[in-house]
């Protein structure tokens, strides 16, 4: 009981993980990233807002109903929307690779959390007691901290006018879930696979569990020549 406990706890943790990666990934809130022109936006991995100023607002007062439809925009593979003093082509890949990652990492941790709830089921060939059931799911969990942790490291040099939002930490978060979810599961792999272990037979000899006895005879034999 204690082990389906742990197993279900880490499956949980994995769940917070995919919930705070789909949000990082569908809010334009990754990077908050200074144009040349002083104009101010927040860029994330499917969606660019600009950050409306006062001074600007006050300005435009007649076209505030454009200006708030056209606030963001939709974007997608390839797009290369760079800051003050950034180069396109790093921009381009940063997100590009963040995407990937992100939506590997969304696939595996949500293939974990199925094959879980098809161990629940009992079907005939994923129960909870074969072998490679929780093995299957720990290495889920493992693959989408990976692949988190790659994406993560492209955002480790960025433009001087450029500033990782909060989208990119709560991004880090799940990374962390993830990795721990991955980290029970293995233990727990690991001390059950001791506990299964056929304990070691140490066998004693019938000379050794005799009582000792001190022999008075000589145990040399006079030669009669």
């Amino acid at each position: 009981m204690a082990v389906q406990k742990l197993v279900a706890a880490a499956v949980a943790v994995a769940l917070l993980s995919l919930i705070l990666n789909n949000v990082a990934a569908f809010t334009p809130s990754w990077v908050f990233q200074a144009l040349e022109d002083g104009r101010k936006r927040s860029v994330g991995l499917w969606k660019m807002c600009f950050v409306a100023e006062r001074g600007r607002e006050a300005g435009g007062t007649a076209r505030q109903g454009q200006t708030g439809e056209r606030q963001c925009q939709t974007l997608g593979w390839g797009a290369e929307y760079a800051g003050f003093q950034e180069s396109r082509s790093t921009v381009k890949l940063q997100f590009d690779m963040m995407r990937a990652c992100n939506m590997i990492a969304t696939v595996a941790l949500t293939a974990g959390q199925l094959i879980y709830l098809l161990g629940l089921v009992e079907l005939p060939l994923i129960t909870q007691d074969s072998q490679w059931w929780e093995e299957v799911i720990a290495a889920l969990f493992q693959l989408a901290s990976f692949v988190l942790v790659i994406g993560l490291v492209t955002f480790y040099r960025i433009g001087p006018y450029t500033h990782l939002s909060w989208s990119c930490y709560v991004d880090i978060a799940a990374c962390l879930l993830a990795t721990l979810a991955a980290a029970m599961l293995i233990w727990n792999i690991l001390h059950r696979r001791e506990d299964c272990l056929t304990p070691r037979v140490i066998v004693i000899s019938r000379s050794l569990a005799a009582p000792f006895r001190p022999r008075l005879d000589n145990d040399y034999v006079e030669s009669p020549f």
